[in-house]
């Protein structure tokens, strides 16, 4: 074999080398990078999974208040349609007129209460 292709074939070996010794701390570089990269999603998600746990017990605390600010309007409107149920079914026949006027105002009152919005 002829010295300068010895001497080519040395200094191919040599560049492969040296390219290849810089891939691999690249790669090294990049490995350390992708670490670091899960270690940071794994803390933000473990803090944006106590957020959301936080927000649902705030959310379960807020509708359990409202739950119960709403128990007593809701068990007196069922008293007072069952009330007027049975007033105007008993007093139906012999109401005076003005006692009969305020029986249909008042139904009129409770069924707009009752009812529920439209959804459009």
């Amino acid at each position: 074999m002829a010295l300068w292709l010895q001497i080519i074939l040395a200094l191919v070996l040599v560049v492969l080398c040296a390219c290849l010794v810089y891939l691999l701390l690249q790669l090294r570089t990049t490995a350390a990078s992708v670490q670091q990269l899960a270690d940071s999603a794994r803390q933000d998600i473990h803090q944006i999974a106590g957020d959301i746990h936080s927000i649902s017990t705030r959310a379960d605390a807020l509708a359990e208040q409202a739950s119960a600010l709403l128990d007593l309007p809701a068990s007196l409107s069922r008293s007072a349609a069952g009330l007027m149920g049975s007033l105007g079914t008993s007093l139906d026949r012999e109401l005076p007129p003005w006692l009969g006027m305020l029986l249909t105002g008042l139904k009129f009152v409770m069924n707009l209460i009752r009812r529920k919005p439209d959804p459009a």
